[in-house]
């Protein structure tokens, strides 16, 4: 499934490089960055908003199949994805400043000897900042007129129970609602197809994300008819909270 969904998704015309080492951008992505720039000057988050309307484009195109959208999918990818982002930016600064990858994380070892993430700028990233993935979301929903939200701390307190455990990264869904695989295995296939559209549209990790944050809006607004705005954010949260803990090279 996840071969086909990637070839559907991974543009081969606009792609960044992860490395300064690798080719240079091609015409069109110059011509987009440039574009970018240039409005970053008033709008410093249009990449990022940008950025989330295209990632969220590819993934909705690349999960529509003869019966349609199962927009418990993409709704569930959008969250593991953006709660994944949330560590991997933290990670990409400490990388660029030379120091090791986690070094603005707390590793927490579980007793099965898996590593889980925790920390301040972590959880700012995710759900306490303005700008968070929670806020983004949540925001979006009561734009549309939801007025009951998910209870955001009795999550966060579940998936800390849970940590190494078999239940951990397991979303808890109302039964006729599971999305089309687990979050950790969306992160683990659409991560590193995505990556080269995000860097292309962020300058920066912070904006990572913002990205997903935004992208999380338009599957908001693109689903409100389908599902309840409420179980669209029950859906989100429950990939984005564990998998912004995952050791994703262990998983």
């Amino acid at each position: 499934m996840f071969k086909s969904l990637i070839a559907r998704i991974s543009g081969r015309q606009r792609q960044a490089p992860a490395k300064p080492s690798q080719p240079p951008l091609d015409p069109a992505s110059q011509a987009l960055r440039l574009m970018i720039e240039e409005q970053r000057k008033t709008d410093p988050l249009i990449g990022a908003q940008l950025g989330g309307r295209e990632v969220f484009q590819r993934l909705l195109k690349g999960m529509n199949d003869e019966r349609g959208v199962h927009f418990e999918s993409p709704l569930c990818a959008l969250g593991a994805l953006a709660g994944y982002a949330c560590q991997a930016q933290l990670r990409a600064q400490a990388q660029a400043k030379g120091l090791p990858e986690t070094a603005a994380l707390m590793t927490v070892t579980a007793a099965n000897g898996r590593h889980y993430f925790f920390g301040d700028a972590l959880n700012q990233a995710l759900a306490e900042s303005k700008h968070s993935v929670w806020s983004l979301a949540a925001g979006a929903a009561q734009h549309h007129g939801c007025t009951r939200l998910p209870d955001i701390s009795a999550l966060f307190t579940h998936v800390s129970q849970t940590v190494g455990t078999e239940a951990f990264g397991i979303p808890r869904f109302p039964d006729g609602h599971n999305a089309g695989d687990l979050p950790v295995n969306y992160v683990k296939a659409l991560w590193p197809a995505l990556l080269p559209v995000v860097t292309l549209y962020c300058k920066e990790p912070s904006e990572w994300p913002l990205l997903f944050g935004a992208a999380l809006q338009q599957a908001l607004d693109a689903g409100q008819q389908v599902l309840s705005l409420e179980l669209a954010l029950q859906i989100i949260m429950e990939a984005a909270v564990p998998m912004s803990k995952v050791d994703l090279a262990a998983a």
